[in-house]
């Protein structure tokens, strides 16, 4: 079995990519047009609060990946606050909330290509597309961190790049007119939006399960979030306002999909359709690589644990890859995937059934952020921002029941986990009590037979030629005495010839 142990050879840039390739993608291409449609332009507003609040919520969780850099990422936060227990209920609830929500990038992505490639394909296609894009993610993990960093960054800057050029050639083709009024929805519509808008912003906590693999955490996680919170806010409120003031806010699910194949059209003036739908997909096949990154350290931390089999913890030598823990992505995705399949929903069900999923991984995080730093203006921000948390949670709506559920699900596996675990403890020591228990008689028979063997040959040794025992007066001192002998005399017996 080779070491289990991942080497750190993430800097600041490396991170930085990290960071941008998690978050950015859905948040980007779909959630703006998205909310748009939800609430007219108080939707900038809900943009607005959310990229304010990430700057501090990605700083809380920089500061907990610097002080317990693992890959077990919330969980261990959640135990070094709380306690074992509480920390393997985070580490079962995080896990099952990445196997669910996960998929929902790969199966955008691959919605893209389908309309790219074959336009009018039925929903089960696309969900084939999909599964096949996170299996090339799960592949391409294979190959360890720095080739697929390497593909991340190149790929990103590209895409990036793009972007950019569609937001500034749009922007001017829009109109103010479209900003009135303000809420044409009622500010009711900002909970709604709000929920929508924070999916975009999922991701900062992915970058805490590769703290294992970042140089020099102290250093490299604050620099790293500030780059990456800048050019996220910017990238994403400069779409919401192209949008917002380029396209109308009554568009069906399909033009929602369609938003940045539109700006593309009014940015060059052709129809570009297919190449936007192409870097649309390429975009959100960076996240989907990056989530997927991060869902098999959890899966390692775990099972060096022993909270799942301790077999997915094996790191390649070659690549420096936990090989089995990447691979067992493949069955954690399938469930979800076979229900979308079975009941032939879309991935928007996974949005809104996981964002307070999320939520509440955020919560727990933060939670634990009060308990381990107690000094310095961070206690200040982690209060902050576990506030604004609890605030949001009531605009998830049946979002929670899904959290709540799943979470009830990780108490339930724990409390079994626990069980099993004090059962073999007590078969284990009962069972060494028993082979205490055998030594000692064997001991002791040993002894008896030794002291057997002694006496035997005592006997052997006091026995005569024919069996009969030789007289020993030592061990007979009374029954023969013996016999008193005369003492030899110096005087002269008397001389009778003289009497």
């Amino acid at each position: 079995m080779a070491a289990q142990a991942l080497r750190r050879h993430i800097g600041v840039p490396g991170l930085v990519v990290h960071y941008l390739t998690s978050v950015l993608g859905v948040g980007l291409l779909v959630i703006p047009v998205l909310a748009w449609t939800t609430a007219g332009p108080l939707s900038l507003l809900a943009w607005g609060i959310l990229i304010v609040y990430s700057y501090p919520f990605a700083l809380v969780f920089a500061k907990l990946s610097t002080l317990h850099p693992t890959s077990k990422g919330v969980a261990q936060f959640v135990e070094v606050a709380f306690g074992r227990r509480a920390g393997r209920v985070a580490a079962l609830y995080l896990l099952m909330t990445l196997l669910a929500a996960n998929p929902v990038l790969g199966l955008i992505a691959g919605r893209y290509l389908l309309a790219a490639l074959a336009p009018g394909a039925s929903n089960r296609a696309s969900l084939a597309a999909g599964a096949l894009v996170i299996l090339g993610c799960i592949a391409l993990n294979l190959l360890g961190l720095k080739v697929s960093g390497r593909v991340q960054l190149g790929v990103l800057a590209v895409v990036v790049g793009v972007l950019c050029a569609v937001i500034t050639l749009a922007l001017p083709q829009g109109g103010t007119a479209n900003l009135g009024p303000f809420a044409p929805h009622g500010w009711s519509a900002l909970g709604d939006c709000l929920l929508i808008c924070f999916f975009g912003f999922i991701g900062w906590e992915n970058a805490a399960p590769v703290a294992e693999e970042v140089r020099d955490p102290a250093r490299t996680f604050p620099r790293g979030i500030l780059w990456a919170v800048c050019v996220v806010g910017v990238l994403y409120f400069a779409m919401a306002l192209t949008v917002a003031l380029t396209l109308p806010a009554d568009q069906s699910t399909q033009e929602q999909l369609t938003g940045f194949t539109r700006l593309l059209r009014l940015a060059t003036g052709a129809d570009h359709s297919t190449l936007g739908y192409l870097v649309a997909a390429v975009l959100l096949v960076l996240t989907t690589n990056a989530w997927c990154l991060g869902t098999s350290r959890v899966v390692f931390a775990l099972a060096r644990e022993g909270i799942v089999p301790r077999g997915l913890s094996r790191v390649s030598p070659r690549t420096g890859t936990p090989s089995r823990a990447v691979l067992a992505l493949v069955p954690g995705y399938s469930l979800t995937l076979g229900l979308l399949v079975a009941t032939d929903s879309n991935e928007s069900v996974l949005i809104k059934a996981s964002s307070a999923a999320y939520l509440l991984v955020f919560l727990l995080a933060f939670l634990s952020a009060m308990r381990l730093v107690r000094t310095g203006p961070m206690r200040w921000t982690i209060r902050l921002v576990t506030a604004v948390t609890v605030l949001m949670l009531p605009f998830m709506g049946i979002s929670v029941g899904y959290a709540a559920a799943m979470l009830a699900a990780a108490m339930l596996v724990e409390a079994w986990l626990s069980r099993y675990e004090r059962e073999r403890k007590d078969r284990r020591e009962g069972e060494s009590q028993h082979e205490g228990l055998r030594e000692g008689e064997g001991l002791r028979e040993g002894e008896g037979l030794r002291e057997g063997e002694g006496l035997r040959e005592g006997d052997q040794e006091r026995t005569g030629p024919l069996g009969a025992t030789a007289w020993d007066p030592a061990s007979h001192p009374t029954s023969y005495p013996a016999r008193e002998t005369a003492t030899p005399s110096h005087h002269h017996p008397p001389d009778r010839r003289k009497r």
